[in-house]
């Protein structure tokens, strides 16, 4: 094995890899359609990380809308799993293009066969009505909630999982070797091998460790990225004796939803995605949640069912 594919990549690189991971290259252009190809990363699941497959097929439809139209909303539905051996097609096609809204459908497909299927909704920039409910603010409607602190107060899941990194899962331990360019700071650390009863809810702090791209999409499919990170786990919590990594346990995403309402920098602010699920039943959960920056500005929103059985 050459040192090349052997060395240590450093965070600067892991960084540009990601920006670069959750972006797409086009092969081929039309009027109102296009085809582009994303690149898979085994994080060590054996399969696709769904986070991947969403961001890729944004970055498919944005190209295709073009850089004056701005998302603020997409959804998804999961088809089957991806495989980490194979590239991902996107069939992207733009279904309304108007004045103010353009919608966007975009198919990903692996051996000819559809793993993903997205609808994003983009809009050019205008002003209008501002308001958002302070239902996450403390009584006296200034801070936050005291309950998810300040990240500042707080450690990083790399961190937190340094005593025990020589006994994680082969597969999954270089998720945890070394800092990963999106740091995660949690409220609250719950380990993944935890099977305690516990409150359906949860938040982590989420920054970029190095300066990104100016360019305001990066930043949206980042964030999509991420997004799918601890949201259906969230489901699982309240069940006695489940875990996440237990063998016989299987987790799933069946659809991911986000609207995105503000402009933010994932380089320059630190987000926290407080996430909470109302319920569970027939094998899915559903979860949904909010992210938010320190000054209080929500930023999006975002919702998640999938499949979780216990064999």
């Amino acid at each position: 094995m050459s040192s090349q594919i052997s060395r240590t990549l450093t965070l600067a690189e892991r960084t540009a890899g990601l920006v670069k991971h959750v972006d797409v290259d086009q092969v081929l252009r039309r009027v109102n359609s296009s085809i582009s190809v994303g690149h898979s990363v085994d994080l060590g699941w054996g399969r696709v990380y769904g986070g991947q497959t969403m961001a890729q097929a944004l970055s498919a439809a944005q190209n295709l809308a073009g850089e004056s139209r701005n998302l603020h909303q997409l959804s998804c539905h999961f088809l089957r799993p991806g495989d980490v051996k194979h590239d991902i097609e996107f069939e992207a096609d733009l279904l309304a293009d108007g004045k103010s809204f353009a919608v966007a459908h975009v198919r990903a497909l692996q051996k000819g066969k559809s793993i993903l299927t997205l609808t994003a909704s983009l809009q050019t920039p205008e002003e209008g009505l501002d308001h958002q409910y302070q239902h996450r603010f403390s009584r006296d409607g200034k801070n936050l909630r005291p309950e998810w602190k300040k990240p500042q107060e707080l450690e990083s899941i790399f961190e937190h999982m340094q005593p025990y990194v020589k006994d994680i899962p082969a597969p999954l331990r270089p998720l945890y070797e070394h800092p990963q360019p999106i740091e995660v700071r949690p409220s609250e650390f719950i380990p993944p091998w935890e099977k305690a009863s516990r409150p359906p809810v949860r938040a982590n702090w989420v920054k970029s460790r190095l300066a990104l791209p100016s360019d305001p999409r990066v930043h949206q499919r980042l964030l999509t990225y991420i997004s799918d990170w601890g949201l259906l786990e969230t489901s699982v919590f309240p069940h006695e004796g489940v875990g996440m990594w237990m063998p016989n346990m299987q987790m799933a995403s069946l659809s991911h939803s986000m609207v995105f309402h503000r402009d933010f920098k994932l380089d320059e602010q630190w987000l926290c995605h407080a996430m909470y699920s109302p319920t569970s039943s027939g094998g899915r959960g559903y979860s949904l949640g909010e992210f938010w920056t320190e000054d209080g500005d929500l930023i999006a929103s975002t919702s998640q069912e999938g499949l979780i059985r216990v064999n």
